[in-house]
């Protein structure tokens, strides 16, 4: 049966989609910002369950690109109309029209992002994503990509309704999808609205990740009451998620470079309470991808969850994350999307290989035992 989120689930759902967003997203200022102008249409969004979509219904799917840091200083909203009605008219020449939308992926802004154009063009959302409930970096590591669904056709949007409509000779090649995706980004100033991989209810039943739109309004709900109860926000945030507590310190460096339309980087972090004396390395493209609790010692790794909660109890990403800032580093395993396909971490190996990490995947459940 479908919900009805209100516009404080709304609110919860952009702070429990921060963290799974994974250091990625999209910042959550710019999600409550959507939320704002979501309030400006609509007090509720129809949310429905994949199996209540019809096997043969056509489900859009509409996100922001580009690097984070551009995403927190210029704003988003109308790239996002644009993107839609740019697959609207794409996929109205072979008849389709779209009653549904969901997020590709989930982050403070993402997830948001397909709830706003569902608030203004009267669409349904459907409770899912194709990322495995988290923010990835790339077209190609995506459960997309991973179970063969078509990038081609998509849509690229600037924020003054410039529209790239890119067509592939091979529909599965999402490394030069995500090439020609990020050329147009970056000259569209480094942020654009994209929309693809429209799929069917079968497709989203059988081959993408289920419900996570309802386990951020859950996460997002138990922060806001453990804070409003004066419980430790970090404790609700680990029993809501069954994540490991990585780390809690104190942000001791952090560097971000802006290459291609992604964002680089790594964060120290010097341990507080019963990590006191030990430091803690994160690296990221957009998303966390590795982290070391000692020289060539990692800590967890995708397609595992690494996210950021302050101590006070708000997610944050990369793009928010400032030195002085304590932080609590929570794992959470990777949905059995990712962890039962043979190829669920080679889409993920060429990042952790430029990164310093050659082996093999390691589950965190394993790391955080040794």
């Amino acid at each position: 049966m479908p919900k009805i989120l209100t516009i404080q689930d709304l609110k919860d759902v952009v702070m429990g989609a921060t963290f799974y967003g994974s250091g990625g997203g999209g910042s959550p200022e710019n999600g409550l910002k959507l939320v704002e102008e979501i309030a400006k249409i609509t007090d509720r969004i129809v949310l429905v369950d994949p199996t209540e979509v019809p096997d043969s219904e056509y489900i859009a799917m509409i996100a922001g690109m580009g690097a984070p840091k551009a995403l927190k200083e210029k704003g988003f909203g109308p790239e996002a109309l644009y993107a839609f009605e740019g697959l609207e008219r794409v996929y109205g020449m072979i008849g389709v029209k779209f009653k549904y939308i969901m997020p590709g992926e989930t982050g403070g802004f993402n997830t948001i992002t397909p709830i706003y154009v569902a608030a203004v063009k009267k669409l349904t959302v459907v409770d899912a994503d194709g990322t495995g409930g988290r923010a990835v970096p790339e077209l190609g590591t995506t459960l997309y990509n991973l179970y063969g669904l078509p990038t081609s056709p998509f849509v690229i949007a600037d924020k003054n309704g410039n529209l790239v409509v890119g067509w592939l000779a091979n529909p599965l090649d999402a490394h030069t999808a995500e090439n020609i995706a990020r050329y147009v980004t970056v000259s569209f100033g480094m942020l654009a609205g994209l929309g693809t991989w429209v799929v069917t209810g079968w497709q989203v039943k059988w081959l993408l990740e289920p419900r996570v739109i309802t386990k951020s309004l859950e996460l997002g709900r138990a922060l806001r009451e453990a804070k409003e109860k004066g419980l430790d926000p970090v404790k609700a945030a680990l029993e809501a998620t069954k994540g490991y507590l990585l780390f809690k310190g104190v942000v001791k460096k952090t560097e971000t470079k802006t290459v291609g339309g992604f964002d680089f980087g790594r964060h120290t972090l010097e341990g507080v309470d019963e990590f006191k004396g030990k430091e803690f390395i994160i690296d990221f493209k957009n998303e966390n991808m590795i982290a070391w609790k000692a020289p060539g010692e990692p800590a967890a790794m995708v397609p595992d969850l690494i996210g950021f909660i302050t101590l006070d109890g708000t997610p944050v990403t990369n793009a928010d994350v400032t030195e002085g800032m304590k932080l609590a580093v929570i794992a959470v395993p990777a949905s059995d999307r990712w962890r039962r396909h043979p190829r669920g971490f080679e889409v993920w190996r060429h990042i952790l290989e430029a990164m310093g990490y050659k082996g093999e995947y390691k589950p965190v459940e394993k790391l955080v035992s040794t």
